[in-house]
């Protein structure tokens, strides 16, 4: 078969079942029997047989004479896994990971309409790193790295609406979103905390909606927030984001 993305099995038919379905999910619209052969490696004769059966099952639908799209019941699926995630607990071993690597306290925010919420943080503990529920420290997005960190998909004038409720500056707050857009993290002087520095990252849904920040306290610096934006990524992965598909506005 073509397709490296299909994970080798010990059942062979389960191997062209993942093919087919991956070659159907590469694509917005409906692919013909004699393109999904050709990317599969399969005889057109076989690949209809198992697509039909895929199709009984509601995991594939019929578009029309010869060709064939993913059908809802993935999306049942895929809306049964979404339900079941958690955020604390799909954070917990990168951030557990991440203050390994770095020796320092990790915080996990959430975004929750106009605020951003402390939800737990790393702590070193007789037993190893653990995470430690916090009293809900909540703070305006616009007031704080963590929160600005959150804003890297809103317009300006969402931005500038934010700036007016908490009586920020929107040409600093603007500034900060840039180098949020640019690189993937921001880093900068944190306003809830006096005299330190702040670094954090983004945390993206399934739907590419930001709905968290990943954020460590300690001095700036280029390896740090490589090293934050990269577990920030790692959640969000495991949270059902693709970088590689269009981002939606929140």
């Amino acid at each position: 078969m073509n397709d490296p993305k299909s994970p080798p099995t010990s059942i062979q038919v389960m191997s062209r079942m993942f093919a087919l379905l991956d070659t159907l999910a590469q694509g917005q619209e409906a692919v013909s029997l004699k393109h999904i052969s050709a990317q599969t490696g399969l005889h057109p004769s076989t690949a209809h047989r198992i697509l039909n059966d895929l199709a009984a099952g509601r995991y594939v639908e019929r578009a029309g004479p010869g060709s064939y799209r993913l059908g809802l019941r993935l999306l049942e699926l895929g809306n049964l896994v979404r339900s079941r995630l958690d955020l604390r607990e799909e954070a917990a071993k990168p951030m557990q990971d991440l203050h390994r690597q770095l020796g320092l306290p990790v915080s996990l925010y959430a975004r929750h309409e106009h605020e951003a919420v402390l939800l737990t943080r790393t702590a070193q503990e007789r037993h190893g790193i653990q995470l430690q529920r916090v009293s809900a420290q909540r703070s305006g997005l616009t007031e704080s790295v963590p929160g600005r960190a959150m804003l890297g998909k809103d317009s300006s004038a969402q931005i500038h609406h934010l700036c007016q409720q908490t009586g920020q500056r929107p040409e600093a707050v603007a500034l900060d979103v840039q180098q949020l857009r640019q690189t993937g993290a921001l880093a900068g002087p944190d306003e809830t905390q006096m005299g330190q520095n702040c670094t954090a990252a983004p945390l993206h849904n399934d739907a590419g909606l930001v709905i968290g920040a990943l954020a460590v306290i300690a001095p700036s610096s280029p390896e740090l927030s490589q090293a934050v934006r990269e577990a920030a990524d790692r959640i969000s992965l495991q949270l059902g984001w693709a970088a590689e598909t269009p981002v939606a506005t929140s």
